[in-house]
């Protein structure tokens, strides 16, 4: 069988991304198309992908645990920025559908799971999961070794805001919004291909985004 990781994405459609609603989509798309460049590379192990979009809702799946050699690109009609930020439970909720799905597997042969987070605010709407929820569910899986946790952070201070939610420096990145499709596409990128090269080696990550040196883009 085939190693496999994956990539549970978690964005933010809240209202505050009204007006960025072609950066992510266009974001998203050229991470896709390099992730399916790195399945190629990597033939031995399989990437699946998982996206999800929250706002004061947790909506179903847009890309629903496919193989990424399958996945299509998005459209604008499938992202509608509105209302508040329902982050917990968009994390609880994504935790949950994994665990519920592959949860075996990735105690037994070698399955990993990247989990990466872009929201540009703070929580503000979450019903079902409270901080200490997050934190305690997100450190158990760090602790395992087989789940990275990332945070990007759209003009907000990803590092700060990361904490809250027990997830560690050298996993997150801050940037302008205005560079989302930028960062979104070269960073995680180059992230997803570095992640593969060492899952292959047989090592193991310390933060999805250790490769950088540089992890506030922030211009101001």
């Amino acid at each position: 069988m085939k190693k496999r990781t994956i990539y549970q994405m978690v964005i933010d459609q809240s209202g505050s991304m009204q007006g960025s609603e072609q950066q992510v989509i266009t974001g998203f798309n050229e991470h896709l198309q390099s992730m399916k460049t790195t399945q190629k590379k990597f033939p031995e192990q399989e990437i699946i992908l998982n996206l999800k979009f929250f706002n004061y809702e947790i909506a179903q799946n847009t890309v629903n645990f496919e193989p990424v050699s399958q996945c299509q690109e998005l459209s604008l009609f499938d992202y509608r920025p509105l209302g508040g930020t329902a982050l917990l439970d968009a994390i609880g909720k994504s935790i949950y559908d994994i665990k519920s799905k592959y949860g075996t597997e990735i105690h037994a042969n070698g399955t990993t799971v990247v989990f990466i987070i872009i929201t540009d605010g703070h929580e503000n709407a979450s019903r079902m999961y409270t901080f200490d929820d997050i934190q305690r569910m997100i450190g158990e899986l760090e602790a395992s070794e087989n789940w990275n946790f990332t945070f990007m952070g759209a003009d907000l201070d990803a590092i700060n805001a990361a904490s809250r939610y027990g997830i560690l420096a050298n996993s997150t990145i801050s940037f302008d919004k205005s560079d989302y499709a930028q960062v979104s596409s070269e960073y995680l990128s180059r992230a997803s291909e570095d992640y593969a090269h060492k899952k292959q080696q047989g090592e193991k990550s310390k933060g999805f985004f250790d490769i950088f040196d540089k992890k506030d883009l922030r211009k101001k």
